[in-house]
Parts: C-alpha cells; structure tokens; sequence
C-alpha cells in the first residue's frame, strides 16, 4: 500500500498541477483490455477518470466502447464509427475528448500468430509491413476523431517485453504459445517504431500524447494484476491519473 501510494504522488510531482475541468465534459475512450478495465471490478481507468472530473464537473458523461482482444484494426472497425457518432452528438458548448490507447494486442498478435501463419515467421516482412498497417490505423482514427471537433489524446505504449507476461517463460507459453525469448526482444524494438508512429501522427492531428512507456506499471507488482498482463485496481488509480493530469489543462479552456 505504502509503494502505491509513493507510486502516485510520483505520477502527480512529475505531471504538475494542472487547471482543473469546470465545464460538463463527454469522455469517450476507444482501445483494448487496458481502456476495457480487465483485472479491476471498478472498470478501470475510464471509470475512474470520470469520478476525478466529475468532482469538479457535474454532468461529465463516458461512453466506453473498448473491446478486450481489439487491435487497431478492429477498433476501426467496430468503435471508430459510434465514437464519431457520440462526439458529434455531445453539446457543443461543452467539451469533448477523445481518448485512444491501442496496440498492444498490434504487438502480441504480430508475434503470436501475424507473422508465424501469414510471413512464415519472414521478420523481414512482416515487422515492416505491419508498422505501416498500424501507421495508417493511427491516422484513421486520429483524423476521424478530429473532424468531431474533440480534444485528442492517445497513450504511448509501454514496452510490453517487460511486462512479467513475456519476461516469465511460464507465463508467457500459457497466453502466447509461439511468442519466443527472441520475439520478445524484437517486440522491445517494435514498440519504438510504434510509438515513434504515435507521436509523429498525434502532432499532425494537434493531439496529446500520454505517456505510459516511461512508467513501472506494467513491471511492478504492486500495479499489476496476477496475469502479469493487465493492472490491478491500484494500477487502473495511477491510470487515471496520469489521464486525468493530461487532459486537464485542456477540459478547462
């Protein structure tokens, strides 16, 4: 308990105060497990989010889509449209953040099964190929969610090779059976070009970037839950504040 709590007051010395929202926001977050909340009873950051700003403003509404298992392209596919959807449909007068975190499973399927049964494990190909599909996942969501008129805001990704998931042999054979010890140095590599992908298109779309790669979440098990792969409670509460610092500035202009 002691650890989480220096964990936290970390996060908030190193953010800074911020202003803090005022106005009735709409909060609507696209993404994956993490954004899903997997290994919290109290829905994860999302969840969590909205009760820090809605202390200060009432009337705040999220409209979670994240899916468990999603990767970019299913989030096109499946949350992109009713995000654009509820964005356009928030008041005008109030505002309206969009907020992405996606590519981890990008990661974890590219090794797990992309390249081993559509490359034939040719690395060569496939890490290529797949940066590009993922570049171009990113500038279809960041440039659909923009025309919205919303404030943008997308996570950097952590560095999964150090999640104990990958790190521990056990672990990792019982959720990525074909995920090797080189795979999960060459997924260390592949997380730079994705998040080099992430900040360069979050530039080109005035989005903000938050900043999970230079954090222990995922590496400390006062964090993170038993699957060594999802935080726990306490992980999901340094979340949402790290979320919550990013975007207050901005909720309150």
């Amino acid at each position: 308990m002691v650890s989480v709590r220096f964990a936290l007051l970390a996060v908030i010395l190193l953010l800074g105060v911020n202003s803090i929202p005022t106005e009735a926001a709409t909060l609507v977050t696209l993404g994956d497990s993490l954004t899903v909340g997997d290994g919290d009873e109290a829905g994860g950051y999302p969840a969590r989010l909205l009760e820090k700003i809605a202390k200060t403003a009432p009337g705040s509404t999220l409209n979670n889509l994240a899916r468990s298992g999603w990767t970019s392209d299913d989030l096109i596919n499946t949350q992109l449209e009713p995000a654009v959807a509820a964005l356009r449909a928030a008041p005008s007068t109030a505002p309206k953040l969009a907020l992405v975190w996606i590519g981890s499973n990008d990661l974890f399927g590219l090794y797990n099964y992309v390249c081993p049964e559509d490359y034939g494990n040719n690395l060569a190909r496939c890490e290529p190929e797949a940066l590009e599909l993922f570049a171009r996942n990113i500038k279809t969501i960041l440039s659909s969610l923009k025309a919205t008129g919303a404030h943008l805001y997308i996570a950097l990704l952590d560095d999964q090779s150090k999640r104990p998931v990958m790190t521990n042999s056990q672990l990792r054979r019982d959720s990525y059976d074909r995920i090797t010890a080189d795979d999960v140095s060459r997924m260390s590599v592949q997380t730079g070009k994705y998040n080099m992908v992430i900040r360069e298109t979050a530039a080109s779309y005035g989005a903000i970037t938050v900043d999970f790669f230079n954090t222990k979440i995922f590496e400390n098990s006062a964090t993170l839950s038993e699957d060594g792969n999802h935080p726990n409670a306490a992980g999901y509460e340094v979340i949402a504040e790290i979320w919550h610092r990013a975007i207050s500035s901005a909720v309150a202009r």
